[in-house]
């Protein structure tokens, strides 16, 4: 059974907003390079939230459509790195803007397991897990040799 749509909202700078309502569906392709990339850096903590108002443009809010296992990973390295969702998401954009970065082939695929948690007035406990797993890319047959006929 399909689950619906998680839908929340993204601030983002105009013109990366206008790429993020078209190409939506093409950049989260990028997720999980994305994410690796962003796992490099120390957890975060003793710290305020980061978002993204480093650039210098106006920003605007862009309501969003999420598969609910999509947010999950976005928004498990969002909370361990006390960072805005908004702020990956505009990172995942600048990053599916390079060329050499669109031209690479994507090797990995992401899963996302949120364990039963213990939450109650007594304890907190939330264990959540993101695995890469290597995706081999699809052989290629040998090119076809072709027979003269002389």
């Amino acid at each position: 059974m399909n689950k619906p749509p998680l839908v929340t909202s993204v601030s983002l700078p105009k013109e990366h907003a206008k790429l993020w309502r078209k190409e939506r569906m093409e950049i989260m392709r990028f997720c999980a390079r994305y994410l690796r990339i962003q796992m490099r850096y120390k957890i975060r903590r003793e710290v305020t939230r980061l978002y993204n108002r480093r650039a210098k443009s106006e920003f605007t809010i862009v309501t969003t459509r999420f598969k609910g296992e999509e947010y999950d990973k976005l928004h498990c390295v969002a909370a361990t790195l006390r960072v805005s969702v908004s702020l990956l998401i505009y990172g995942l954009i600048k990053l599916w803007q390079k060329p050499t970065r669109r031209a690479m082939q994507r090797f990995f695929a992401i899963n996302y397991a949120g364990i039963t948690p213990i939450w109650n007035r007594t304890a907190g406990f939330l264990r959540e897990r993101l695995v890469f797993s290597r995706i081999d890319p699809p052989i290629k047959p040998p090119p076809t040799k072709t027979l003269s006929t002389t």
